[in-house]
């Protein structure tokens, strides 16, 4: 809504609503019109849509208004209601006939004749006074009139301001700093229109001082910001020295009188001894005087202390705190009270003081002082109980009750428990030695080499493979030789038994591959199988039945250990990295189900699986971007990726002592029931070629592990489904004296190797483990299993 404004000759200021609509009258009216009396109001002026209604107040005579001009008009973004007067307009009336010789009205309508009479001046003199009189009335005059028209002219040429604080309090003094002509009441101001230092006091409060513009426009608004000034706050503690914080800085010590700035304040009131007070206190500030009482709570407690014989030295943790009789004050806490007398045993026990609380302690009598013990055994580091507690180990000196026996036991691994009862007198001391009784077993040490050395706790015995009598405490066994690691184990020999130690020394790769877990467990739950890996031929003979051209024969020895799937990738263990993921259907049979193996995965997004899995578990990813496509690393990482070519077929092949095995049940045929899922008879209406009088009992893809695993612990290694491998496929024709050691295929190509056979296989020579094929895209019968090197 637009502001509206009044101006008069008295100036421009807002119109509050609540004003509307505005009076018209004498002084205290609204707007101030002349010719009237005080409290007179003779119209009331309102605006309503932009539009001026001036009506006049019942009883009020017609002309009431006369002489003065009401309008509304609209300035940049105000509506101003403009008023303008030059007083009220005064009719003279002719002069009355009363009756005067000479004529009449009636006789020639309003003229009145005038008779002419003689006249003679009368000779007046003017008196002195009245001279002088008219001699000082006119400047006077004159003055008066120039005053009034600065006083005039002041006005209308002045601004009218407002000055208020950013607080309630009401102005003693305010001055525009720059001009004497700076005339106000009640916060209302005519200044002249200008720069000034606006400067303000007020009861309660600094000074203060502002910049102030005075321009042309009225009803200007000028805000000071005053700061209540500091009060006094006189603190009564009770006669305890004290330290006063206030809004966590130091303020003082009390009790006393304390200056404080006004406001909320955060006290704490600290004393030694007494509980901290906390509270939050209204200071009133501007000077004014308050009270504040504070009863401290102690946080300590009388303590008395008594022994007999007197005099003994008392002891708080470790403060001195005097002699018995003892009279005293502690802190509230718990505290170890110790007594000492040089003539009478320590006295010690655990005391808890209570706040406001007293605290009797005794009369203690003091025991005897102890006498003293000092035990030897041979062997010694025999660990030593006295009474039922444990002291120590020999050699031990110890303290002992005075004239009462004591039961000392002893034992020693190995050793069989001896034990006596000793009395030692008061300030006495005794020395005893005991003898331990060794008690041996037999350990027989055996193995490979014959020629390594027997170590037992670190000490020569000669050859390795020999008998040997132990004590009946742990020892450590060590069997030594150049160039192999060395063997350690720690043994508890058995009274009266023969305990056997074989070892078998190995190389250091042997001992590292010792060393390796047999098997691991991946984020997902999948396990793995530890492949030390050796040499093999791969492919297969020239006159092996059902060879391919691209079964070369090649020599290849893997070296570096690594770690299989035992199963292959379930379509949930996919779906945690491709939540999306569908295996789908073939020919309406699912192949979609939680433990069938993902199907339709591409090569490139099995690698992508691979690398997940390794960054999930904090391992180097195997496969690098190089474009859109991933890469295997060089070198290859321990990260998880698929299994080499050369990898897959030792896996599948090992026979449990080399890799040669034909077919994934062995090397005969006919193909034994249940060994695999291939196409079956069942499968004739999905593939035209079957294994003929063979039924594995599915249809499509089984659940992994369904069938007898191979002699590495191995599920479908050659069925199931096709295995996507690491390696780009490649022809491999090769010289009799070629060797490959961990290969990893060729570094280019657009298809890669695929092995094994799946449920849509139905040749028999096809389920060969020296088969290969190729791929690049996915299929409904081709999925993959994991692989990552060891070390």
């Amino acid at each position: 809504m637009t502001q509206l404004w009044l101006a008069d000759p008295l100036g421009e200021r807002p119109i509050r609503p609540e004003e509307m609509p505005l009076s018209v009258g004498g002084p205290g009216a609204a707007i101030v019109v002349p010719g009237c009396g005080a409290g007179e109001v003779r119209a009331r002026v309102a605006v309503a849509d932009g539009r001026l209604t001036v009506t006049p107040e019942p009883g009020a005579r017609a002309n009431a208004l006369d002489g003065v001009a009401i309008a509304l008009e609209f300035r940049d973004d105000r509506s101003v209601i403009v008023v303008r007067h030059g007083g009220i307009g005064n009719q003279t009336q002719p002069p009355r006939s009363d009756g005067v010789a000479g004529g009449t009205a009636d006789a020639e309508g309003d003229r009145i004749a005038i008779a002419v009479v003689a006249y003679e001046p009368r000779g007046v003199k003017p008196t002195r006074a009245a001279a002088a009189t008219r001699d000082w009335q006119r400047p006077a005059a004159y003055g008066a009139a120039a005053l009034l028209a600065l006083v005039l002219g002041f006005m209308f040429w002045a601004t009218p301001v407002v000055v208020t604080t950013s607080t309630e309090a009401d102005l003693d003094k305010v001055n525009f700093v720059g001009t004497v002509l700076d005339l106000g009441l009640a916060g209302r101001y005519l200044v002249p229109p200008g720069r000034y230092e606006l400067a303000v006091e007020a009861d309660g409060y600094a000074p203060a001082r502002r910049g102030a513009v005075v321009g042309r426009e009225s009803g200007q608004r000028f805000v000071v910001a005053l700061e209540r000034l500091p009060g006094h706050v006189a603190f009564d503690t009770g006669g305890v020295a004290a330290t006063l914080t206030v809004d966590g800085a130091p303020a003082g010590k009390l009790p006393g009188e304390i200056e404080l700035p006004a406001g909320t304040r955060e006290l704490a009131i600290s004393a030694p001894h007494y509980v901290e007070e906390r509270l939050r206190f209204e200071v009133t500030g501007g000077g004014e005087r308050q009270e504040l009482r504070l009863a401290l709570q102690p946080a300590f407690a009388r303590v008395t202390v008594n022994s007999v014989p007197a005099g003994a030295t008392v002891w708080a943790d470790d403060r001195e705190l005097g002699t018995t009789p003892l009279e005293t004050e502690l802190d509230a806490g718990r505290y170890t009270l110790a007594l000492l007398h040089p003539d009478f045993r320590r006295f010690e026990s655990p005391i808890t003081v209570v706040a406001g609380q007293p605290l009797a302690i005794g009369p203690v009598e003091l025991g005897m002082p102890d006498g003293r013990l000092a035990i030897a055994s041979r062997p010694a580091g025999a660990d030593v109980s006295i009474g039922g507690r444990y002291r120590g180990r020999t050699p031990l000196t110890v303290g002992v009750p005075p004239g009462v026996p004591q039961e000392i036991l002893l034992t020693l691994a190995g050793h069989a428990p001896a034990t006596q009862s000793i009395a030692v007198e008061s300030r006495a001391e005794r020395r005893i030695s005991v003898d331990l009784r060794a008690v041996l077993g037999e350990i027989r040490v055996t193995g490979e080499p014959a020629d390594a050395i027997l170590y037992v706790d670190g000490a020569s015995r000669g050859p390795a493979n020999q008998t040997l009598s132990l004590s009946t405490a742990p020892h450590v066994i060590e069997v030594r030789k150049a160039g192999l690691e060395p063997f350690r184990t720690t043994i508890t020999p058995r009274e009266g038994q023969t305990q056997v130690v074989e070892f078998a020394l190995k190389t250091a790769g042997e001992a590292r591959l010792a060393g390796m877990p047999a098997t691991r467990t991946t984020s997902l739950g999948q396990p793995l199988v530890l492949v030390t890996g050796g040499r093999f031929t791969m492919g297969s003979p020239r006159r092996e039945p059902g060879r391919r051209s691209n079964e070369a024969e090649r020599q290849v020895e893997l070296r570096r250990p690594f770690y299989i799937a035992r199963y292959q990738v379930t379509n949930r263990e996919f779906r945690e990295f491709k939540a999306d993921h569908q295996s789908g259907i073939f020919k309406d049979e699912s192949l979609d189900l939680e433990r069938q193996p993902a199907v339709r995965v591409s090569w490139q997004e099995a690698a992508a699986f691979c690398n997940w899995l390794s960054q999930r578990e904090n391992l180097s990813p195997a496969y690098v971007r190089n474009g859109d496509r991933y890469e295997l690393a060089d070198p290859v990482t321990t990260g998880y990726r698929l299994p080499t070519e050369a990898e897959w077929e030792f896996a599948a092949r090992f026979d449990g002592t080399r890799a040669a095995r034909r077919f994934p049940w062995g090397n005969d045929l006919p193909v034994p029931a249940k060994s695999g899922n291939w196409g079956d008879a069942t499968a004739i209406y999905l593939t035209p070629v079957t294994i003929t009088g063979y039924d594995d009992g599915y249809r499509t893809a089984a659940p992994v592990g369904s069938f007898v695993a191979n002699p590495l612990g191995l599920h479908d290694m050659g069925g199931n489904v096709l295995e996507w491998t690491s390696d780009r496929y490649s022809i491999y024709v090769v010289g009799p004296d070629y060797q490959a050691t961990d290969p990893v295929g060729p570094k280019a190509g657009d298809s890669y190797v695929v092995r094994g056979a799946g449920w849509l296989t139905g040749k028999v020579p096809e389920l060969r483990l020296a088969v290969r094929d190729s791929a690049s895209a996915a299929r409904p019968d081709l999925g993959f299993r994991i692989a990552r090197y060891a070390e």
